[in-house]
């Protein structure tokens, strides 16, 4: 079996290769896209069933899925102010063209997110969404859309406040006590890889997985997790609703920082994120928020 990610530079692309790499029950080998083969992480590099390739899914001359049985597509975040919804379209036409172009691929995962059935009001989740339109109609006999909740590594996404003398880190979920769905990126490279190497067809094309954690977690969870983490007490600071455009407008360029406030609020209360959205599947990762902070101290020393 021939697996093209596309791409694999994105820490969730990284998480799906390395648990392909693992699989033993059949032959699985592993093309993964970059557009800078210096990114390949060097345990990739080692595996006799894994190829790296210089690709770019914003080039469509460069994409080329030849002999793939199964495609991996993900939507890769930009945050320098470009159109994200004219990347998001850009890059999954050109996944679609080359999946179709090959002739072989029987089976298409889509790595999505919670609210990509709605068409606005999510802010930057509009990118799954208009991922998700171009993907389903493929010509592909078998259509997955993997639709994660919040990732728990977003919280570890700048550390330097966690390394004041008096540690803390900034919430924009509020109020504290309010828990939402969250997942570890290990646990979403092993969901999608399962999808991947599954036998069995889904039950319908395309068939919407939504994937979560063990359980919900509040931000006064994430906060006695960093604690019991870094074995010191660690603040939070709530950014509240009126406060979003402020602290988002110091992080990135306008547009951007529009989007997340919109996709902040969907998730808060009153928000449309989680409003009957379709779904064929409830599937739940088994790593704990505690697991997954610790996973990240470890690696990064937070």
């Amino acid at each position: 079996m021939k697996i093209t990610v596309a791409p694999a530079s994105t820490r969730t692309g990284a998480a799906v290769v390395r648990w392909l790499l693992t699989v033993e029950s059949r032959s699985v080998h592993v093309d993964g896209l970059y557009r800078n083969l210096d990114k390949v992480p060097s345990d990739f590099d080692r595996h006799h069933e894994f190829k790296a390739t210089q690709a770019d899914v914003s080039d469509a001359s460069t994409l080329d899925f030849s002999g793939s049985d199964v495609v991996l597509a993900i939507t890769p975040p930009i945050y320098d102010g470009r159109d994200i919804a004219a990347h998001a379209d850009l890059v999954s036409r050109n996944v679609r063209s080359a999946a179709e172009q090959a002739g072989t691929v029987r089976r298409l995962v889509l790595l999505s997110s919670v609210g990509a059935h709605l068409s606005e009001g999510v802010g930057e989740i509009k990118t799954n969404h208009i991922a998700e339109q171009i993907f389903a109609a493929a010509n592909i006999p078998e259509i997955i859309f993997v639709r994660c909740t919040y990732f728990m590594e977003n919280w570890t996404m700048d550390v330097r406040t966690l390394k004041e003398p008096k540690p803390y880190f900034y919430t924009t979920i509020t109020p504290l006590d309010m828990k939402v769905p969250m997942v570890a990126i290990n646990d979403i490279g092993c969901a999608i890889a399962t999808e991947i190497v599954k036998d069995t067809p889904p039950t319908a094309k395309p068939h919407i997985i939504e994937l979560r954690g063990p359980e919900d977690y509040s931000s006064l969870d994430v906060q006695q997790a960093f604690s019991d983490v870094l074995k010191k007490q660690v603040d939070v600071k709530a950014v509240e609703k009126e406060g979003l455009d402020e602290f988002f407008g110091a992080i990135f360029p306008p547009s951007v920082a529009k989007d997340w406030t919109e996709m902040t609020l969907a998730f808060l209360p009153g928000g449309i994120l989680y409003k009957n959205p379709p779904t064929d599947e409830v599937v739940r990762g088994e790593t704990t928020l505690d697991e997954a902070i610790a996973i990240v101290n470890t690696e990064a020393s937070i």
